[in-house]
């Protein structure tokens, strides 16, 4: 065994590469064939989308890789389907497809038709339900499942639709609805209709869960028909709700104090929870800050739980009904994502291990952490200390803090390419989960009303503070990096306390509220509402709260990245920062990616965005190149 050799922090050599991060997959949803027992999945690559499946009885194989799939509504979601050996799957999230798994045949369903999201096939695999949206209306859809006539408009005059469900007697439908000005994660509701006639249409509806300030989402009917089952907050903390149909009874079977269970639905389809295939049981995810369980509940309300080892992070829990086997995305934060299946016999790797191709001993473990802002509130985070058995240094090493988009977002102990790519290098890193992040109950979230621009800034530097007085942080070299809504606190922070950080990333950061309010897509039309508060009254802090009007006070060094055809916020936010900059003559860097819109997709812009921000990281950290 050799000895660890004594370098400066930043210069360690990793075995995390710059090109194996850009070239990594991403799993974007699971779900079992009722009919076949087929396990069927989606997988991004660089340029596309693709469609897998694992039947029953063979090997993992590609479906289909000719086309993007994905949701279009909103920030996407919802993209697949698949009944007895069907798979109806959303393109570039604007055009409906059939897929027949035996013969490989294709065949669309819609014409493109704005933006499309949440198929549903029928029980009987004769419809399929879908949400449709034009940027300015939401409506639910019915077209028959062969393509044979257009589709016609099942549900209509709420803002925001989201998730529809079929009951296994094909005649009930149940599905997610909001209107502005609220988020999902403020006011949802489900309804429940009934169908009738030849080409189904609503006959009856019901809302049947859900309020103001009591959002409730992810329905699901249990396979036996009897119950509906979904997540609510009512209060602090979540619950799990089944309702029986016949006579309304609801028995709420997971619920108390420190319970949360909904992730904030920024996308159709998401799962954290499902039933099992006799209707007698539950299986659900529970965040412990920032940690996951996983848990089956009975009807009396029973609870067990599963031991995952060194899984702590899950996504898309889907229960078969056929057996009792669940799949999830699942990671840890020295676990790179897999598709795992979960039965009598133990935990099995279905997809994506081939990525634990570095050794253990150079991932660094989340370790939770909390310290006190200034006003006395416990703030909370996730930290990465420097981590690689081939190097050692004496002092306090250059610390990295990131902060979250959204706001109303969480970081958690799922596995973190950045992080490990620097931690391995010699960087401190911590995910912060400032007031705002969901996690922590109601209170922690809504804490941030009204003061977007505010608090986040405060405990944005509470944390710098915090890392330096626990031991964990050079002062001198502290680092902030943050995107869209994160990118706003990073510019308001180097506009509020200049010098408190050396260097900094903005990537596609919010700079000017007032025209993110004219511009943005309708999921977030009304969102700064709540956060900054309601246009005119509230203009003052909308214009003494964006970067822009304040950013010739900047001085720290600050690299900016931008997609050229991002429509949440325009490459003209991130132009107005970068022209302060240069009049200043503030150190900068600034990248504008072609193609690319909210987020970065392809494999050039991610390996470009990750090499600069290293480089000028090290620059502006005084990390000699060597």
């Amino acid at each position: 065994m050799k000895s660890a050799e004594n370098k400066p922090f930043g210069l360690w050599k990793s075995p995390f590469t710059a090109g194996a991060r850009a070239d990594r997959a991403n799993f974007r949803d699971v779900r079992w064939d009722a009919g076949t027992g087929d396990l069927v999945w989606l997988e991004r690559g660089s340029e596309n989308t693709r469609l897998m499946i694992k039947p029953a009885d063979g090997l993992p194989r590609i479906l289909s890789d000719a086309y993007d799939i994905g949701g279009g509504v909103g920030y996407g979601g919802g993209d697949f389907d698949v009944r007895a050996g069907t798979v109806i799957f959303v393109d570039r999230g604007r055009q409906l497809f059939r897929l027949e798994v035996v013969s490989g045949t294709i065949q669309p369903l819609t014409p493109e038709m704005g933006m499309l999201a949440s198929p549903a096939l029928s029980p009987d695999g004769r419809w399929v339900v879908f949400l449709a949206s034009d940027g300015q209306e939401d409506a639910l859809y019915l077209v028959d499942a062969n393509g044979a006539q257009p589709p016609s408009k099942l549900a209509w005059g709420a803002d925001y639709y989201m998730d529809p469900v079929w009951h296994p007697d094909g005649v009930r439908l149940a599905w997610v609805e909001w209107k502005h000005p609220d988020m999902p994660w403020d006011a949802a509701s489900i309804v429940l209709a009934n169908l009738a006639g030849e080409r189904p249409r609503i006959a009856r509806s019901r809302l049947v869960a859900g309020e103001k300030d009591a959002p409730a989402l992810q329905p699901q009917f249990s396979p036996d028909g009897r119950w509906l089952s979904y997540l609510t907050c009512l209060g602090e903390w979540d619950q799990l709700v089944v309702m029986e149909l016949e006579n309304r009874e609801r028995r709420k079977l997971v619920q108390g104090q420190g319970v949360t269970l909904v992730p904030p639905a920024w996308v159709q389809g998401i799962r954290s929870y499902g039933w099992s295939g006799n209707s007698q049981n539950l299986v659900y995810l529970r965040n412990n800050a920032g940690f996951i369980s996983l848990n089956t509940v009975d009807l009396a309300g029973i609870n067990q739980r599963t031991q995952l080892g060194d899984i702590t992070w899950t996504t898309q829990l889907c229960v078969s009904p056929q057996e009792d086997r669940v799949a999830f995305f699942a990671s840890g934060s020295t676990l790179p994502v897999r598709l795992a299946v979960l039965d009598e016999y133990g935990l099995h790797i279905e997809a994506g291990g081939e990525m634990n191709a570095v050794a253990a001993e150079y991932y660094s473990p989340a370790q939770p952490l909390r310290w006190k802002s200034k006003d006395g509130a416990w703030i909370y985070g996730l930290y990465y200390p420097p981590t690689n058995p081939d190097y050692t240094c004496e002092g306090l090493p250059p610390a990295i803090i990131r902060v979250h988009s959204g706001p109303t977002m969480q970081a958690v102990a799922e596995f973190n390419e950045e992080a490990q790519y620097f931690t391995s290098r010699g960087f401190a890193w911590l995910e912060l989960n400032y007031r705002g992040s969901s996690g922590y109950g109601r209170s922690y979230q809504r804490a941030l009303d009204g003061r977007w621009g505010e608090l986040d800034v405060a405990d944005t530097v509470s944390a710098a503070e915090g890392l330096v007085k626990l031991g964990k942080a050079d002062a001198n070299r502290l680092a902030l990096y943050g995107s869209s809504a994160g990118g706003f606190t990073v510019l308001n922070t180097l506009i509020q306390f200049p010098g408190k950080f050396r260097v900094a990333i903005d990537a596609y950061g919010v700079s000017d509220l007032l025209t993110l309010e004219k511009t943005t897509h309708k999921f977030e039309r009304f969102y700064n509402t709540r956060l900054v508060g309601p246009l005119p009254q509230a203009l003052k802090a909308y214009r003494e709260r964006s970067p822009e009007f304040h950013a010739d006070t900047i001085r720290d060094a600050l690299a900016v990245f931008q997609g050229e055809e991002d429509l949440v916020v325009p490459p003209a936010q991130s132009e107005a920062i970068v022209a302060a900059l240069q009049r200043n003559d503030v150190p900068h860097l600034y990248r504008l990616y072609p193609g690319e819109g909210h987020r970065f997709r392809k494999r050039e812009t991610r390996l470009d965005f990750i090499e600069n921000m290293e480089r000028f990281l090290m620059k502006h950290l005084s990390i000699p190149d060597v």
